[in-house]
């Protein structure tokens, strides 16, 4: 008699395991509130800094003042927003990061002076704070294992289309020349984040784990699982009893914790690349055509939309920490071909200057799914809020001392700027190796679990 032979994954399971599409079924309202929300701030984003100049009397540097101002002020809020997501769980917060956001965008039609700038802009920035304490936990709580890297990729190309999609509605407003649509912009930025709270209201299931890894294809990828199951619950090692620290001294007592915080707050500097430093460095330093920068964000955002899930998915097998050292390289690499920009001239300056950026986009796909979800679910429970909010901090190292880097170094040194940026994203990168061997157990193969399953 025959030994049984295990049943092939359904076809459906194996076409979403290879496009890198996460189980959607009844998560329909998850994915519909992820695009509304990024729908709407897709509209409003590139509208943000003119409103104030358009609809009231303030100054551009006024206007510049009370975001600078307002972004200050909004810092000391992370912490707290990641013990509001660690007390009442990240679907409530995030209901409330939605109606606060709300709340902040009327308050910016009521805005006639400077500290009214600034107190609106304070609660915007405030509900961004706890959006990024909350929206990744709330995802750890859908799924875990590569099914986990698979929500976070799949929604990160949703939310670059939804975003570009936004973009062209609002500015097919404001290029009716009619006076009211700055704040039909706003008033319809808010509707969508009240909708967004709305979907969010209703509690949502929890995920199927992922499907079981065949071992060839472990095998295949070259790498293998991580010994033990992924963290983001809390565990510890078989025979030792639980540790007692909970809140703040779970995070600030963990080295592991500490060291992701570190290497994080080193590789985020590479985000700058595409969004600050290549307007000033391409244009102003380069002399290339004002158009290069705006292709390269288009190009950046077409590649996120088109590839994120389906590279996700490829990468699967991998570890983690592995994986966003991978992309560290990637980003160097960038570096090197920016570097090498001087050098150049014409069509080849342009064609250097486009792959950098499917260069530098490649390593953002590829870093980005694995680094959201190893943050994700490598601090206790308990802490996940707090730990959340402190990650959230290290891309705020970057977006408050990258202008002033860049503003100092760029068109005098721009050789020095790049050697910086190198040693920063070699940090980054080495940072995650280092600890991924200090570790493995937690900063492993996002499909451990399944495999063990």
């Amino acid at each position: 008699m025959s030994r049984p032979t295990p049943h092939a994954p359904a076809a459906p399971a194996r076409w979403r395991r290879a496009l890198g599409v996460p189980d959607l079924s009844g998560q329909g309202r998850i994915v519909a509130a992820t695009a509304l929300d990024t729908f709407g701030a897709g509209m409003f984003t590139p509208l943000s800094f003119l409103f104030f100049l358009m609809t009231t009397d303030l100054t551009v540097a006024q206007v510049g003042l009370g975001t600078s101002v307002a972004t200050l002020l909004s810092i000391p809020l992370t912490p707290i927003a990641g013990m509001a997501v660690d007390r009442w769980g990240p679907r409530v917060s995030l209901i409330s990061n939605n109606l606060l956001a709300a709340t902040g965008y009327l308050c910016y039609l009521l805005v006639d002076s400077l500290p009214a700038l600034v107190a609106s802009m304070l609660v915007v920035l405030g509900a961004d704070r706890m959006y990024w304490a909350a929206w990744p936990a709330f995802v750890a709580d859908l799924a875990e294992g590569a099914e986990l890297d698979r929500w976070y990729a799949f929604t990160a190309a949703g939310k670059n289309a939804s975003v570009a999609v936004g973009g062209v509605v609002g500015g097919l407003l404001l290029a009716s020349d009619w006076s009211g649509a700055p704040m039909l912009i706003v008033v319809l930025n808010a509707s969508t984040s009240v909708l967004t709270a709305l979907l969010f209201w209703k509690p949502v299931r929890q995920a199927k784990p992922a499907e079981p890894t065949a071992p060839e294809d472990t095998a295949a990828a070259g790498t293998e699982p991580a010994p033990e199951p992924e963290p983001g619950r809390a565990q510890v090692p078989e025979g030792q009893p639980a540790p007692a620290r909970s809140g703040w001294r779970a995070v600030f007592a963990d080295r592991i914790l500490l060291c992701v915080l570190a290497s994080q707050t080193a590789l985020a500097f590479a985000w700058l690349i595409p969004t600050l430093i290549l307007p000033v460095y391409l244009v102003k330093v380069q002399d290339l055509p004002a158009w290069l920068p705006s292709t390269a964000l288009t190009v950046n955002a077409l590649l996120i939309v088109a590839v994120q899930s389906t590279l996700t998915a490829r990468l699967g097998t991998v570890a983690r920490s592995r994986v966003i050292s991978w992309a560290a390289v990637l980003m160097l690499a960038t570096v090197g071909l920016l570097a090498l920009l001087p050098l150049t001239g014409g069509a080849v300056s342009i064609a250097l200057v486009l792959g950098a950026v499917i260069l530098f986009t490649t390593g953002q796909m590829t870093a980005t799914p694995a680094v959201v979800a190893l943050s994700a679910t490598l601090a206790p429970h308990g802490a996940r809020g707090r730990f959340l909010s402190l990650f959230n901090l290290t891309w705020t190292v970057s977006a408050t001392t990258g202008p002033a880097l860049v503003g100092a170094l760029v068109e005098r040194q721009a050789a020095l700027l790049w050697v910086v940026l190198a040693c920063l994203v070699a940090l980054g990168g080495l940072g995650y190796r280092f600890t991924g061997g200090l570790a493995p157990h937690r900063l492993g193969s996002p499909r451990a679990r399944s495999a063990e399953a």
